[in-house]
């Protein structure tokens, strides 16, 4: 069964901001959703998802583009008219003049591994004594000691994350309009930074960044990402409440 699957928004009198013949607008008074038809029983998620950030990556780079949660599929054009483009239209008209010109920029910094226990070990004078007390004592008498040397650690590796992201903020912050952080779920990350930037001021941010990654590459691999749709800045409000893709 062939369902509309919605990737963002658009103003309509934007044109068409995605050559892929396959992708449509449906407009609706000062706004327009950029959609595809779609048959879910016949092609994977992962495939769609790859579909999904192409077709916003290239309508933001000739357009302002809401993204529209991955996944979001609707009976037919006129389901998206009534369902999602009447009932948020100024919703969406003002999220589009919100974002007007802004394009977000992603950095993401994951640490050397050795670099930075290296790093810990010559700071922390307990780590490094505690440590030597490990690998000295058979493995089950340093049992306790194991576990109270790995909170001393997880204690050092979140204070030098929370160092090193306000260093990076200190550089970059003052280059954007706003930026959210990201939660971390590994060890080795330090960061995951996404800032909302004006596009003339795309260039400067950059070179910002590679002055970075002379500073910080002896302990953090950086990469950076963008311009993108301003995934991160978008919220809920853009959520049309449709069925996702399973």
């Amino acid at each position: 069964m062939s369902e509309v699957h919605v990737y963002g928004i658009v103003r309509a009198g934007d044109g068409r901001p995605v050559e892929d013949p396959n992708v449509r607008r449906v407009v609706h008074r000062e706004v327009a959703a950029l959609v595809s038809d779609i048959d879910r029983g016949g092609l994977l998620a992962s495939s769609v998802l790859r579909t999904h950030w192409r077709v916003l990556e290239e309508a933001a780079s000739n357009a302002t583009v809401l993204p529209v949660r991955f996944g979001t599929v609707m009976a037919d054009d006129r389901a998206v008219v009534e369902q999602y483009l009447e009932p948020l239209h100024d919703e969406l008209a003002s999220g589009l003049a919100e974002m007007d010109g802004k394009v977000q920029l992603t950095l993401k910094g994951t640490y050397r591994e050795d670099a930075l226990m290296a790093g810990i070990v010559a700071r922390s004078r307990a780590i490094d004594r505690l440590r030597s007390e490990v690998e000295k004592l058979p493995e089950a008498a340093a049992y306790y000691k194991r576990i109270e040397l790995g909170q001393l650690v997880a204690a050092e590796v979140e204070a030098t994350r929370e160092r090193d992201t306000q260093h990076v903020l200190q550089q970059l912050e003052p280059l954007a309009i706003t930026v959210r952080a990201e939660a971390q779920s590994t060890l080795k990350a330090a960061f995951n930074l996404a800032f909302l930037v004006d596009r003339s001021r795309v260039d400067k941010f950059s070179g910002a960044v590679a002055t970075l990654r002379r500073d910080v590459r002896d302990w953090i691999d950086l990469r950076y990402v963008g311009p993108l749709p301003p995934y991160s800045f978008t919220g809920d409000r853009v959520d049309p409440g449709a069925a996702a893709w399973a």
